[in-house]
């Protein structure tokens, strides 16, 4: 049973046992693919080469979330801030990674097509339709969706990739539409630190990743045609768990909350751009 709640004058909250339920739904998630598109399933020129075997592996790890943490929670809190009621809509997710986000925005009646490379991360099978396929080169008609949105994606890519795949993301925009896009943000200082010492240590299983600040990603719409866009950052919280021992600091001081992780901050992790297409 989906439990939803709205506070006033405040975003969609989603309950405990709503996450729970939707964690319960990825872990029985079957590793095959339905191709509902013609497959193009080679990564652009401005991706790593091993692109796919790297995305493979790190879905390795998608079990392993815990959708009730409180900086899960607040990340689906504030896609659902942005989107609104998704019930009825036509949402696109491109690059879906674990496809936990959509998994609720399915659950709450939304009619979701997740776009990815990697098999293994195509893996949810509830309440999606699945395209093994390159989001450069997406196989659908201009303005096919209600929302189209990903969150950790561009950052993958080039600066010219960036562009590339914001302006094809705007293409299958419909008018009133809303593009919306998520990357950790080149001002969470710790976050930056953690990654050299994580890279350095050989131990950052990323790949190739090239954060942004709010001026650089503005530039950067701006050069892909995407008009009217907003932007700002949340979760002051989660940068500093990729230092040592950073998550049992912010634990001990009492900042492992919905409430801190939710936060907007200028250096925050999470730097959103939001574009309603004209």
């Amino acid at each position: 049973m989906v439990c939803l709640a709205r506070a006033p004058e405040g975003p969609l909250l989603l309950s405990r046992g709503y996450h729970t339920a939707a964690r319960a739904r990825l872990e029985s998630a079957s590793s095959r693919v339905q191709q509902s598109v013609p497959s193009m399933t080679r990564p652009g020129p401005y991706q790593q080469s091993d692109l796919v075997q790297v995305w493979d592996r790190v879905a390795d790890s998608y079990a392993d979330i815990d959708l009730t943490a409180p900086d899960h929670r607040a990340y689906h809190e504030h896609v659902l801030e942005r989107i609104g009621p998704p019930a009825g809509r036509a949402i696109c997710e491109v690059g879906c990674g674990s496809g936990t986000t959509s998994a609720i925005l399915g659950g709450l009646g939304a009619r979701v097509t997740l776009v990815d490379l990697s098999p293994r991360s195509l893996a949810l099978k509830q309440h999606a339709d699945y395209c093994r396929q390159d989001g450069l080169r997406m196989g659908f008609r201009d303005a096919s969706f209600d929302v189209v949105w990903n969150g950790g994606v561009i950052e993958h890519f080039n600066d010219e990739g960036k562009v590339a795949l914001m302006r094809e993301m705007w293409r299958v925009t419909r008018p009133g539409g809303l593009l919306l896009i998520m990357v950790p943000n080149a001002l969470d200082v710790p976050f930056m630190l953690g990654k050299k010492i994580a890279e350095w240590r050989g131990k950052w299983i990323f790949g190739f990743e090239d954060d942004l600040s709010e001026s650089r990603f503005r530039g950067l719409a701006g050069a892909a045609g995407v008009a009217g866009a907003e932007f700002h950052a949340h979760n002051p919280i989660v940068g500093w768990w990729f230092l040592p021992w950073g998550r049992a600091v912010t634990g001990r001081l009492g900042l492992n909350t919905l409430r801190w992780h939710a936060k907007r901050s200028r250096f925050g992790h999470v730097l959103t751009l939001a574009a309603r297409k004209p």
